[in-house]
Order: structure tokens, then sequence, then C-alpha cells
């Protein structure tokens, strides 16, 4: 049953209505995980599907997988106008997939098919609509389907892109869909915002093989990344990874690079906040260009690196800053002195401490102490989604 996996992910779209509208893309057979991934962050989803989505996923599947029946074509209960007009129960139209001819008729007003005249009734409501396409990569090139999309994003519908692979405009992935949908259901109290968040561990080049690094695994910044794009800001994350998130990625290899990215990043102007999460080296070595013989003994000579958060303080003082203080196996007073020390030090808006010496570093939850400039301290424990969460309200009522 679908209620038993409600909230099980986030309560981010709990309450909300979704229609889930379905055309006839082989793309379609996404659909029932979508649903699901929507239930799990509290959606109710009510699926609508063209005639030709019939032919490829059986409107049983999508009743199983949303917990109610799919409409499949309009009755005299008027079920668009029941959802989707003036005052409907509806919060958000996903059209998924959305294909060519889909589209074309949308943007011209033809609503010929179920999934069509939910679309017309929405558009003239002002129920949110998301439209993700899907098929060939030669058709979506089309002028007059570039046309057609640029024409719903003129009405105010939000156009998903595809993944391009393949010769094919492949359906964007489950969690790029329920990303924007979030975003565009929720407090969106970061829209018109810049952030940009440091994630994950730095790497030292030893020699051609080796690497000096640490156990940090970069999700708690993913997860603020992602918060921060949920709640309508302009995000860009710079970090090693190459995860094709629906933020800006910038990829960095040892500290020395993430300076000058980040730096490269705010010297372009705009960015009205930074959350420094990278677990940055204080060290770096000179590399030696060839691989160290093994067998023996070796003997590395370490440097400090710089601190980026020094260096963006010093050329931005009017930036707000995130940083956080990793410690090990201290009180939590202590733990808030050093986080304090540190605010102090480099100016900082917002610390968060963590002691990694109990767990965190590499996991999937943590524990973690929130101060704020005001002198307010907040406890979070639990999935690192809901540290990203907490993060970023401390940083939206900072920017408030």
């Amino acid at each position: 049953m679908s209620s038993s996996i409600s909230c099980t992910v986030s309560d981010s779209l709990s309450g909300k209505v979704i229609v889930l509208a379905v055309t006839g893309s082989i793309a379609a057979v996404r659909t029932i995980d979508l649903a699901r991934d929507l239930i799990r962050r509290g959606a109710a989803v009510h699926p609508v599907m063209s005639g030709a989505a019939t032919e490829i996923i059986h409107p049983y599947a999508l009743e199983y997988a949303s917990g109610n029946p799919a409409v499949t074509k309009i009755t005299g209960k008027v079920e668009h106008v029941e959802f989707c007009g003036v005052g409907g129960r509806a919060d958000l139209l996903l059209i998924a997939p959305a294909t060519a001819n889909t589209i074309g008729k949308i943007a011209l007003g033809i609503d010929d098919t179920p999934v069509t005249t939910y679309a017309t009734t929405a558009l003239g409501s002002g129920v949110p609509i998301v439209v993700v396409p899907a098929m060939h990569e030669a058709m979506y090139r089309h002028p007059a389907v570039m046309r057609n999309l640029e024409a719903l994003r003129s009405m105010g519908v939000v156009v998903v892109d595809p993944r391009i692979e393949e010769e094919k405009a492949k359906i964007a992935e489950n969690g790029t869909v329920v990303l924007e949908v979030e975003r565009l259901l929720g407090p969106n109290d970061l829209a018109g915002r810049r952030v940009l968040v440091t994630g994950g561990a730095t790497a030292e080049r030893v020699d051609p093989i080796r690497i000096l690094t640490n156990r940090a695994s970069g999700k708690t910044g993913v997860e603020i990344a992602l918060e921060a794009r949920r709640r309508g800001a302009d995000v860009t994350l710079v970090h090693r990874g190459h995860l094709g998130l629906p933020v800006k990625e910038v990829h960095v290899e040892g500290a020395e690079d993430m300076l000058r990215a980040v730096m490269a990043e705010l010297a372009g102007g705009g960015y009205d906040a930074i959350v420094a999460a990278a677990a940055v080296s204080d060290y770096t070595l000179d590399p030696s260009a060839e691989k160290i013989k093994s067998g023996g003994e070796v003997v590395l000579r370490l440097r400090p690196t710089s601190k980026i958060i020094a260096a963006v303080r010093a050329s931005h003082p009017e930036i707000k800053m995130v940083g956080f203080k990793a410690e090990t196996f201290l009180s939590d007073e202590e733990l808030i002195s050093r986080a304090r020390e540190s605010m102090e030090k480099n100016r900082l808006d917002i610390v968060v401490g963590n002691d990694v010496g109990k767990g965190g570093m590499g996991t999937e939850e943590n524990r973690v102490l929130i101060l704020s400039r005001s002198g307010t301290v907040t406890e979070v424990s639990g999935k690192k989604r809901a540290i990203g969460r907490a993060v970023v309200d401390a940083l939206a009522e900072e920017l408030s």
C-alpha cells in the first residue's frame, strides 16, 4: 500500500496533491518508481494517462503505485476541473514523460487527450506545471519542438531537461524531477539567492598513483547543496565528485584547487553565502613525478595549505559564511567553545560543530551542534539530509 511508504524519506511534500500525467513514451515505465518517490516524501499522487500511455503500461500499475485509480478518459465527473480547475485539489501537474506530440498540443492549446485537457485547465487556473520531455534526440532537436518548449516556458511551465545519451533525449532522473517538484512546492525562502557549497574530502598527490586524503564522504555537502536548491537558491557545489546533480558542480582535487575554484566563482560576483562543508586537507606536499618505489622507508615533507575560509573572508567581507569545526572526543561544552573560537577568528556567521571521533565521517548519520552569532545552539542528529536541512534553515534565517 502507498500509505506504508508515505514520508519514509522526508515530509517535504506532506499534504501536497500531485497529478502525475503520463503520455505515450517508453519512459512511461519509469513512472511507477516516480510515483513512489513522490509518496515517500509525503505527496498524494493521482495518475492520469493518455490513450497511448495505456498501451505501454496498464492503468492498474499506476493505481497500484499511487494508491489511486488512473484517469484514462474524461467523464461526467469532469476530473480535469476537479483537480486542475480554479480551487481544484491539485497543487501541481507533473507531465512525465512528455512526448513531442503532447508538448506541441499543450503549446497550441489542443486538448484531445486526458493529459492535454488537464494541462489546458491547469494553465487557465494557474496550477503549476512541470513537463519532463522524453523522446529520440532527433525529435527533441526538431525546431518546432524547441519552439514549443520555449512557448511552454513563456507560459510559466517548468521544463526539466532530458539527459542526452545514446542518441536519445532520455527522461530526467527521478531525483532531479522530484527535487524540482519540491522546489516549486516548498517554502522558496532562498529564491533569488546564490549559494556556494564546498563538500567532501580533498586529495593531495603523493605520486602519479597515491594520494593523501581523509574519510569524509561529501554526503553532508551534497545534502546542503540539494536543500538550498530545494528552497529556491541558485547553487554551486565545489567538490571532488562527478555526481550529475541538478546544481552546478565544479570538480577539484587538492586543497589549492578548491581554493582557486572557490575564489574564481566568488570573483564572478552575485553570491550571497558560502557553506564551507568540505574536509579540506590541512597539509600538502610536492608530489613525485614518478611512482615511489615500494619496499623501503619513505619520508614525506608536508607543508600547511591555505585556509579557504580566511581567504574568502579577507576578499569578501560582506558574504554570509557557514563554517564547520571538526573535533574528536570532546564534551559538548568543549566543542561549543572551540566552535565559538572559530566563529570569532574567521568572522563566521554560523558554525557547525562536529565531533567526528564519535562518528559521522563517511557514515549515513551524524550529530552536530549548529551555533549562530546570536548565541543559539541547535542540536541536530540523524540522517545527513536532516542535517543539511537544519544548516540551510539557519542560513535562510541569517539571510532573511
